[in-house]
């Protein structure tokens, strides 16, 4: 090639690039408007139509940006303006109107500095570095936050603030840990989530969500907390007996914590908290303690989550049961309750001794029907002289909780001692393992035994309302392989049962 051509070449090389691309790229508009059907404007709707098809249509979506749908061949309904109350972009953060406060006021602060001068409530617990929120409960002027954190009493701490982005707002709110584990924050317009620090400007862990408490009163008369699951025995005989025992009691909810169950187990908690009889709460940060030691957590937990939510509230474990004498349930002898100093009602307790791990999973009604806790175990203790007792609380009076009683109250009477003649705690203590083994050294100390059974028109209710559902969750109904395989087919895909046939 002469060395001219070679020059012009180089010289013009990117001119020579760029022409090329334009022509390219017209071909290819040319090739896309011809494979384009004809199009008539639809004045009515604003969009154009396809001649060939119908159906097919092109639109403006928002923004000037063009593009094909679809028509749906009837009933075909327009809609001329976006409905208001969708009308909102991803910057959009909704305002509830019980959501429109601020307030600094937080509950019997002069109270609370009492009780923090004087230790009440206490722990100095685990080794905590951060509070670690767990929970929060908006009321009319302020938020309850539950921490995971139990060795934080009397700590200066700021509340921090979220919108429904998550996005920070302004307005730190200091306040104090009390009693442990709780912070009591005001309240902030448009707060969705909060999350606690000790310095004004350290870096929060994740915020929770503040959940409403704001109602005309609470939402139930008689609700149930369940302490920590956890450990290897199987748990769903059990969770069945406790649940559907307290039901026939009158509860109508119940807060179920665990730290860990199985995947069986947990299909049970599930399918309860399916048809809105429950709340599973699970209990978890990153600091280290044993299973057993999250009691304390969740009782301090359960009694804020309370608060406002029922009347009357038991803190109990899943071996225990409160037993009514008099042909009376639970609702009924709190029916009686007028006076509203009472507080905290306290049962004495009545071992059970349960020697015998629960079943692992259901095979059948005879099975579960021998295993369920209330119908094998019989060897009962004489009823002590409070040992171990628990309660059935007014939650919004008592200012600080323990596993057996109030530590600290706002207002009314700290104790009633239940007459064991009205009602006990039905405890089956199981003496085959468990987390405190030290404290089936007494079972020799809380003699003399005797045999019992539970009131036998309670034995046959609660026989079938725990077969009953269990069988619904668990009974799977089968059919025949041929049956199986059609469904498999329409996947394009075989049922295990045609390969061993």
């Amino acid at each position: 090639m002469p060395s001219q051509y070679i020059f012009l070449f180089r010289r013009h090389f990117w001119k020579l690039v760029l022409l090329i691309t334009v022509f390219t790229f017209c071909g290819l508009l040319v090739s896309l408007w011809s494979q384009t059907p004809p199009r008539r404007k639809l004045e009515k709707y604003n969009m154009d139509v396809s001649e060939k098809d119908p159906t097919e249509v092109y639109l403006d979506i928002g923004g000037g940006t063009i593009q094909m749908g679809r028509l749906q061949k009837e009933n075909f309904t327009f809609v001329e303006e976006e409905d208001p109350s969708f009308a909102m972009t991803s910057e959009t953060c909704r305002v509830e109107s019980w959501n429109k406060l601020h307030s600094d006021r937080i509950p019997s602060p002069s109270l609370h500095d009492y009780w923090i001068k004087n230790d009440t409530s206490r722990k100095d617990y685990l080794y905590h570095t951060s509070p670690s929120p767990l929970a929060a409960f908006v009321h009319p002027e302020h938020i309850t936050v539950t921490l995971t954190a139990e060795n934080m009493f009397g700590k200066k701490v700021h509340c921090r603030y979220f919108d429904c982005k998550r996005k920070e707002l302004d307005n730190v709110f200091e306040s104090v840990v009390f009693p442990e584990s709780t912070v009591y924050c005001g309240r902030r317009v448009g707060a969705k989530y909060i999350s606690i620090t000790e310095g004004k400007y350290d870096i929060p862990e994740t915020p929770v969500p503040i959940q409403s408490r704001i109602t005309n009163g609470p939402q139930h008369y008689f609700t149930v907390c369940m302490s920590p699951l956890y450990g290897e025995e199987p748990k769903f005989v059990q969770i069945v007996d406790f649940i559907e025992y307290h039901k026939l009691q009158g509860a109508t909810f119940f807060h179920i914590y665990i730290r860990n169950v199985s995947a069986y187990d947990r299909i049970l908690l599930d399918d309860y908290a399916r048809t809105g009889e429950i709340e599973v709460i699970v209990l978890n940060d990153h600091y280290w303690r044993a299973d057993y030691m999250w009691h304390m957590a969740q009782i301090n937990d359960c009694h804020m989550r309370s608060v406002n939510f029922a009347k009357w509230t038991a803190l109990l474990d899943i071996d225990e049961r409160i037993e009514m004498k008099k042909d009376w349930r639970i609702v009924d002898f709190l029916d009686t309750i007028s006076n509203p100093n009472i507080i905290n009602l306290q049962f004495k307790v009545q071992w059970v001794l349960k020697d015998t791990l629960s079943p692992a999973r259901f095979e059948n009604d005879k099975q579960f029907l021998d295993n369920l806790v209330f119908r094998k175990f019989h060897n009962t203790s004489r009823v002590q002289d409070w040992l171990q007792p628990k309660s059935i609380i007014r939650p919004e009076s008592i200012a600080a909780m323990e596993i057996h009683k109030p530590t600290a109250i706002y207002k009314g009477l700290a104790k009633i001692y239940v007459s064991s003649i009205l009602g006990v705690i039905r405890h089956y203590r199981n003496v085959e393992g468990g987390a405190l083994l030290n404290n089936n050294k007494r079972a020799q100390e809380v003699g003399p035994y005797s045999t019992t059974e539970i009131d036998p028109n309670m034995k046959f209710k609660l026989s079938d309302a725990c077969i009953r559902r269990v069988k619904q969750v668990y009974d799977t109904v089968t059919y025949p392989c041929d049956k199986m395989q059609e469904m498999y087919h329409h996947h394009g895909l075989n049922h295990p049962c045609t390969l061993q046939k």
